[in-house]
């Protein structure tokens, strides 16, 4: 069951940090022009800080490193596979 409720967090970080980056990445800029660079008009710059502030967060409220150091290594597994989308659009 322990397991169960980690993966289901696990999930909803990765889920959160994806719709978040993506909103936010585009609003930003709007409202103030000091947040129109690197990370927060980059959707996978953006997603990779807010992943792994995420998984900080839940890691700390479990009091676990383990959890730690897996958010850190899937913060740059989501990072890279966005890079990798984001690379393949044809911008005309």
């Amino acid at each position: 069951m322990d397991a169960l409720i980690i993966i289901i967090t696990m999930l909803c970080c990765i889920v959160t940090s994806l719709y978040c980056g993506v909103v936010l990445s585009l609003r930003l800029p709007e409202v103030w022009a000091f947040l129109d660079r690197k990370p927060f008009s980059c959707r996978p710059c953006l997603t990779f800080h807010l992943t792994w502030m995420l998984f900080g967060i839940f890691a700390f409220t479990r009091q676990s490193w383990t959890l730690a150091g897996i958010g850190i290594v899937v913060a740059f597994i989501v990072f890279f596979i966005l890079k990798y989308i984001d690379n393949k659009k044809i911008i005309k």
